[in-house]
């Protein structure tokens, strides 16, 4: 994320509010589901997997909207890290 995305995202997230982008946040991830719902029934279909990513553009911008209004990125990022260091651990124990 740009610096000038951060303050473009700012801008949003003063006009609308902390309420209504957290409930919007509620309504793309809702959205995304519902079209990795219709890719797993077509999964070869490339109008959903066209689909799928306009959603997840939409997902990560509202992550990141989030991000801002909790004053969270550090902590996400930390967490990141481990989440993904907790599942290499995982996986090497399955083997």
């Amino acid at each position: 994320m740009t610096t000038e995305q951060l303050r473009q995202l700012n801008t949003i997230i003063d006009h609308y509010g902390a309420i209504h982008q957290k409930d919007k946040a509620i309504e793309e991830f809702s959205e995304l589901i519902t079209e990795l719902s219709r890719c797993q029934q077509e999964p070869n279909e490339p109008y959903y997997t066209e689909n799928i990513i306009d959603e997840l553009a939409d997902v990560l911008v509202m992550c990141n909207q989030l991000m801002i209004i909790f004053d969270c990125f550090g902590e996400v990022e930390e967490r990141i890290d481990f989440k993904i260091n907790r599942q290499l651990k995982r996986m090497k124990s399955e083997v």
